[in-house]
């Protein structure tokens, strides 16, 4: 009688086994949550930073969900609900496009009563000592921010075109000194859509002397496509590093102008995984067939180690 006890237990801890070594062949963990992966192959092309760019076909949307910032103070937004994500790299340079769905072009803020539309890519700073928090660092971890506004990019470019029947004194001068908020710094009256951000708490938010991302958004039939792009290594101590083979957090961050969504007030995700794969971009998008044999082989297995075990006790019960 002792004999299919013993065979039923080595039978069962043969399925344990098998079971858990498939598991860490396909590199996952059931008693932990899974973190999202957001894989940058290497693009045998340059996208460059048009969200069209045929480059873009053959990757793989990752789709993060977003919620409203309850963290701190402005609280609030969370009328986005989730974001596709596609990433790539190519010669030295990292790329990232964020999709989103959008009914509503908010794409002017030159009026007091409007908000444009707006997305943020959130890193851990390359000084960073532990992982930071999520709402904008902590005083030992900062993080580094990739903000692009609509209004820089697509929208209008003077006072005059947001409101026609204002009168506007023109000046015949391109300097500073009849520009003032450029000969101050600040850098929504800089070049480009995109300006890279540093903090290290929430509240203490600030321009990167080093503006090395760059960008650009288009319309699309839903919503807004961006993407963001910088070299791997950067000259500001507070910037993320990326290199091919090394895994970093990231987060998002989306404004939608329609719901007069600012500052803190925006949707947001968790940190997600971003992995800059050394590898290239595989040719087909389809099924992993290494993983699609292991999982059938498992499956078989498990399979026949439940017969044996009925079988087994089948006998059992005979005798």
């Amino acid at each position: 009688m002792k004999r299919p006890i013993r065979w039923r237990s080595l039978t069962a801890a043969l399925a344990i086994l098998l079971t858990a070594g498939g598991l860490q062949l396909l590199d996952a963990n059931p008693a932990a949550s899974q973190a999202v992966l957001l894989v940058a192959y290497q693009s045998p092309s340059d996208p460059g930073l048009d969200p069209s760019a045929e480059a873009w076909n053959a990757v793989r949307a990752v789709e993060v969900p977003l919620s409203a910032q309850r963290g701190s103070y402005a609280a609030g937004g969370g009328s986005v609900s989730t974001v596709r994500l596609k990433a790539l790299h190519h010669g030295s340079r990292l790329f990232i496009r964020v999709e989103w769905n959008d009914q509503s072009e908010n794409a002017s803020a030159l009026r007091v009563e409007d908000f444009t539309d707006a997305v943020a890519l959130e890193f851990p700073s390359r000084s960073a000592s532990t992982v930071p928090s999520v709402c904008m660092g902590q005083p030992d971890a900062g993080v580094n921010i990739w903000y692009w506004r609509a209004d820089l990019d697509l929208g209008a470019t003077s006072l005059a075109a947001a409101n026609p029947n204002m009168h506007v004194d023109a000046y015949p001068f391109t300097d500073d000194t009849f520009f003032t908020a450029r000969g101050a710094g600040n850098p929504v009256a800089g070049d480009g859509p995109v300006q890279t951000l540093t903090s290290h708490l929430f509240g203490y938010l600030s321009t990167s002397p080093v503006q090395d991302a760059a960008g650009a958004g288009e319309r699309t039939s839903n919503g807004w496509a961006v993407v963001f792009s910088r070299e791997f290594a950067s000259e500001g101590p507070d910037h993320a590093s990326f290199a091919p083979g090394a895994r970093t957090d990231m987060a998002v961050a989306v404004w939608d102008g329609a719901h007069q969504e600012r500052d803190g007030m925006k949707s947001v995700s968790q940190f997600i995984t971003l992995q800059v794969a050394d590898a290239r971009l595989p040719e087909s998008n389809g099924l992993d067939v290494r993983l699609v044999v292991l999982a059938v082989g498992l499956l078989l297995g498990v399979s026949a180690i439940g017969v044996a075990l009925a079988v087994y006790g089948a006998s059992e019960r005979r005798s």
